[in-house]
């Protein structure tokens, strides 16, 4: 049996630490891991979290409960793609992520510049999108980056735009060793981006480490 497909409107939710507006002066998309509850990657990003800084944390579209001790409050999880629907699920990725940085960007005045940082499988969605929309931004900033083999990572990075790209490398070996990005650094050297790495502890990230401060 082939599945078959049918297109249908999706609500998606996000997070937003700090509201659009004419004080904001830089917006940040960012995309959390593999099952990685909105709350745990706002956690991580607390330093970030300024007046003239918004931060736009959207949800992935694939949602389920994620298993919790009795009497714990009940989790989400969320996924960026499925092997078996990868292809389906990256445009809908590109289609939601367009419309809704689209619509933040409009209420921040003209110009504002535009981070996109990706933590785990989220690196490889923010690659990914990035590799197909038309919106500019600034630099891409890749936390512990995790690439499903079913996407070819060196394929994906011929077709980023030639901006800054930062790896943000963590020390906790509770990690895979890919997010060591040891290969990730040489294919974005291979296909001629301007990459950098830095090294951080497991916690919420230091602003030095993502090249931010806390005037943006």
């Amino acid at each position: 049996m082939i599945p078959l497909s049918f297109t249908t409107p999706r609500t998606a939710r996000y997070l937003s630490l700090g509201e659009p507006g004419p004080a904001i002066e830089h917006v940040w998309v960012c995309l959390h891991g593999h099952d990685q509850p909105m709350s745990d990657l706002a956690d991580q990003l607390l330093n970030l979290d300024t007046p003239e800084r918004l931060l736009l944390l959207p949800e992935a579209l694939s949602r389920h409960a994620l298993p919790t001790a009795e009497g714990e409050a009940p989790l989400t999880g969320a996924a960026w793609f499925a092997p078996d629907s990868l292809l389906a699920d990256l445009s809908d990725l590109s289609a939601y992520l367009d419309g809704l940085t689209n619509d933040v960007l409009a209420r921040c005045p003209p110009g504002t510049p535009l981070t996109v940082f990706g933590y785990g499988h989220g690196a490889a969605a923010a690659c990914r999108w990035l590799a197909s929309t038309s919106i500019d931004y600034t630099r891409l900033i890749m936390c512990a980056p995790v690439f499903p083999t079913e996407i070819d990572r060196r394929a994906t990075l011929v077709g980023l735009p030639e901006r800054p790209v930062l790896v943000v490398s963590t020390t906790n070996d509770t990690y895979t060793r890919e997010t060591i990005g040891e290969g990730l650094m040489q294919d974005l050297l291979d296909v001629g981006l301007s990459a950098q790495q830095r090294l951080v502890d497991s916690g919420p990230l230091p602003l030095a480490a993502l090249g931010a401060s806390a005037p943006v």
